[in-house]
């Protein structure tokens, strides 16, 4: 334990140590599903938020973290489901809450202007419980998954250190044994406080 909390505290210190910019974003995020998690659940997610930390560690380059919750959600009527040597038929609630965390790593453009395009990649672990509920029967996983993300994007500066950014982040999931690939696309927006 004290190894982790020396390791924590050595990067803090690290990061802190730059001395240059850093930002910290509040995102909201619409997030669409794609690929096996999109036959899971069809629609669109309009329930996300997420919050980053970023230092400079040239005019142009960043590196940072961040932890995200997005969540699915879908109502299907009469459906049937199959398990093992049970059929349940029904009105079938389907959710799923996947929990990013990521170290990424920007290069952002156009050093100098109020509009700066970036581009960049995440990598870290998504956490997602999935679950159907089926009239009194409840279906839940909940893996971890190794995850990349590459992102795009623009901050938008203005006076006093209160800037915006717009961006979207398509998430990977890896598969696991015994879960199929988790993706979905995220389309976010938000505050970036620069200090």
């Amino acid at each position: 334990m004290k190894k982790i909390l020396f390791s924590l505290l050595f990067a803090a210190t690290t990061l802190f140590s730059f001395g240059q910019q850093a930002l910290w974003n509040a995102t909201y995020e619409v997030s669409l599903p794609m690929g096996k998690t999109q036959d899971f659940i069809e629609k669109a997610s309009f329930r996300g938020i997420g919050v980053e930390g970023r230092w400079f560690v040239d005019n142009n380059v960043t590196i940072g973290g961040g932890v995200h919750w997005n969540v699915f959600y879908e109502k299907r009527d009469k459906v049937s489901l199959t398990i093992e040597n049970t059929t349940i038929t029904g009105t079938h609630f389907k959710y799923l809450n996947a929990f990013p965390i990521y170290a990424n790593a920007a290069y952002y453009f156009n050093e100098g202007s109020y509009i700066r395009p970036f581009a960049g990649i995440n990598v870290g672990t998504i956490y997602s419980e999935q679950r159907i509920d089926a009239g009194l029967y409840t279906i839940k996983d909940d893996p971890w998954r190794f995850a990349l993300a590459p992102e795009a994007g623009l901050m938008i500066q203005t006076y006093g250190g209160l800037n915006f950014t717009l961006n979207v982040r398509y998430n990977y999931g890896f598969e696991t044994n015994d879960n199929s690939a988790l993706s979905y696309v995220g389309i976010n927006a938000g505050l970036v406080w620069v200090y």
